[in-house]
């Protein structure tokens, strides 16, 4: 269903949006305490976020072995995530204006309702070693849809990671 030409269409349409980090972030573990980046459907929003893509790309080399991932929340929650450092938001019709910025909250630093828990590990690097990691980009194509109430967030295991994060996604009612 999630083709190319589906994304592309909601792109024209003004359905699609993205959020990255305005600079380097040190990501955060699996925690309630989230730093990175983080998408929130807020409860109530009446839509779903169908994820279009998800990247991280590290700007440092990490002190040791580092893995780069998902976590998602773990259950639907009436409460908000506290955003306190929010991302900007841009539509995929990039006229210069962040007028439409839909109903998803973006943030490079927040408070979830819940710790998340693992959704799928995007990338690695196995040394301090590995001085120039590659960019951890996974085209998920709508593998993951956020109903109202839920987050997607970047975390680390093992080592923190330090880079440029970002999501994007499409907008679409219940």
């Amino acid at each position: 269903m999630y083709t190319e030409e589906w994304f592309l269409e909601q792109a024209r349409l003004g359905n699609m949006y993205s959020a990255c980090t305005t600079g380097a972030v040190t990501l955060s573990t699996v925690n309630a305490t989230c730093t990175g980046l983080s998408l929130e459907n807020p409860h109530g929003s009446g839509v779903n976020l169908v994820i279009k893509r998800a990247v991280f790309v590290p700007s440092t080399a990490p002190a040791g072995a580092a893995v780069v991932g998902l976590a998602v929340s773990s259950a639907v929650s009436q409460t908000a995530v506290t955003h306190t450092a929010a991302a900007v938001i841009h539509n995929a019709i990039a006229n210069g204006s962040n007028a439409k910025v839909g109903k998803a909250k973006a943030d490079s630093s927040s408070t979830l309702p819940a710790a998340p828990v693992w959704l799928r590990p995007l990338g690695s690097v196995v040394a301090a070693s590995s001085i120039t990691p590659a960019a951890y980009k996974e085209e998920v194509n709508g593998d993951i849809i956020l109903p109202p109430g839920t987050n997607l967030s970047f975390s680390y295991l093992t080592t923190a990671a330090v880079g440029i994060a970002a999501f994007t996604w499409v907008e679409v009612p219940e």
